[in-house]
């Protein structure tokens, strides 16, 4: 079984290493980056089962760069799909399986008898805490795309669409439960507030996560890693 990863990078040198190290399951990791200007190249250059390609159409908007998500996303996953994955994973660099879910995450892709898996995505407030209403509760009708068979289904990004919307997906699926769980590391503290104006920028709306994102609370034990 050949299970290939789809990322985009652009200056994420924070997450690198633990993406790499949390996906090591996967027989290789696609690294498609849009134009990074801090340590990423250089992060990702030379690694054991990883390559890495070089996406070249992003634009400048209120001085923001910016690497047009749907453009991008075909871009690594035509990559990807090119080479014949039994399963294809898509992630964001600032996300990761938790432990639950990479040690057994070749046992759960064998085992699904369906062309797709979604799976339970736990909307981090930095480290420690995560904010339930995002999943509703895990309720079973909002968990996240994850892994599909190329052979199967074709799923790409929407080019109608700015900010990342995928089409293709299908309800015949098998929808993975906690313990296992994707870390979702995107908004922090510390850099929300930069994150919202450059969003706003590139003409994506984007509110602060403490208005729209419900209650946060502690991770779950079997979210919290050692």
């Amino acid at each position: 079984m050949k299970i290939i990863v789809a990322v985009r990078c652009l200056n994420e040198e924070s997450h690198i290493d633990r993406f790499l190290r949390q996906y090591s399951f996967a027989d290789l990791i696609v690294v498609s980056d849009g134009g990074s200007t801090d340590g990423s190249i250089k992060l990702l250059k030379d690694r054991e089962n990883v390559e890495l390609i070089h996406f070249e159409g992003g634009e400048t908007i209120d001085g923001e760069f910016w690497n047009t998500d749907a453009p991008h996303m075909n871009f690594v996953l035509d990559k990807a799909k090119s080479y014949n994955p039994d399963w294809l994973i898509f992630d964001d660099m600032d996300s990761s399986p938790n432990k639950h879910l990479r040690e057994n995450a070749r046992q759960i892709l064998e085992d699904c008898d369906k062309p797709q898996v979604n799976i339970f995505r736990l909307y981090m407030w930095g480290d420690g805490e995560y904010f339930p209403f995002m999943n509703r509760d895990f309720n079973i009708n909002y968990t996240s795309l994850w892994a599909w068979k190329p052979s199967e289904i074709n799923i790409y990004a929407d080019r109608n669409e700015r900010h990342g919307t995928i089409l293709g997906t299908t309800g015949n699926r098998c929808d993975i439960l906690p313990p296992a769980v994707l870390l979702h590391r995107s908004w922090r503290p510390d850099t929300i507030e930069k994150k919202i104006e450059r969003y706003n920028k590139l003409g994506i709306k984007m509110g602060h996560p403490l208005q729209f994102a419900g209650n946060r609370v502690p991770l779950p034990y079997y979210a919290r890693e050692e």
